[in-house]
């Protein structure tokens, strides 16, 4: 099965990621999941990693969300194409999270750490990176923290794991937002404006759902915000 090649978009990168410090290197931000739909905890995790990462000496030279592949199966997962507008919506008022659509758009499922090295490789390719100095951090929740156990999953040197605490705790999921949109509740400040707006024009989640099991992203709660560096 061959690759959809798909640029990478480069518009929110900093100009100079080294003007913050960045004793320990350059770091880009990936968070890949359902994103069914994005909320505030989404975006909230990029601010919180780089929060985190700046006082660790880190610079950010920016952010991507990756909405995962229709082939992932997950029920009541919507199609690529609204999944990927609804995060493009998402992040506009961010300064440097963007949508990276090369996921969504290939023919098949992606594993996570093939969608870490492709991004890698194209900052690379671009010239937007050294060769040595850039690091590609994965954002995510307990959930997906779980498989870390698995033999042959991910990597083991768990030293590349960074816990991320949240002060202000916030319990918002794609599930929870989707169960208040069937209800007929409001989900006004659990996401974006043009998010809810973009669901209302295309009539998205009206259909009954009876799993209340959390999407791929799922329930974000506090504590457990991590970040995981690509294996060199």
């Amino acid at each position: 099965m061959g690759e959809v090649e798909w640029a990478l978009r480069t518009e929110k990168l900093a100009v100079d990621p080294g003007r913050d410090g960045g004793r320990r290197g350059v770091v880009v931000l990936v968070a890949n999941g359902s994103f069914n739909p994005p909320t505030y905890m989404h975006l909230r995790m990029f601010e919180l990693a780089k929060d985190e990462l700046q006082q660790r000496g880190y610079s950010i030279l920016g952010g991507y969300m990756s909405p995962v592949n229709d082939a992932y199966k997950k029920k009541d997962l919507l199609p690529a194409v609204h999944r990927i507008r609804l995060c493009e919506l998402a992040c506009e008022s961010s300064s440097f999270v963007m949508v990276d659509q090369w996921e969504a758009m290939q023919k098949g499922y992606q594993r996570t750490l093939t969608v870490l090295s492709r991004i890698q490789t194209a900052l690379y390719k671009d010239g937007l990176a050294d060769g040595g100095g850039l690091k590609v951090m994965l954002l995510c929740g307990s959930d997906l923290l779980e498989s870390f156990s698995t033999p042959g999953v991910w990597i083991p040197d768990q030293d590349s794991i960074i816990s991320v605490d949240e002060i202000v705790p916030n319990q918002i999921s794609s599930s929870r937002v989707r169960e208040c949109i069937r209800r007929s509740l409001s989900i006004k400040y659990l996401i974006c404006d043009e998010v809810i707006q973009y669901i209302k024009e295309q009539k998205l989640y009206k259909e009954s759902d009876s799993s209340s099991e959390s999407s791929r992203n799922g329930t974000i709660c506090p504590h457990d915000k991590l970040l995981l560096q690509v294996p060199e």
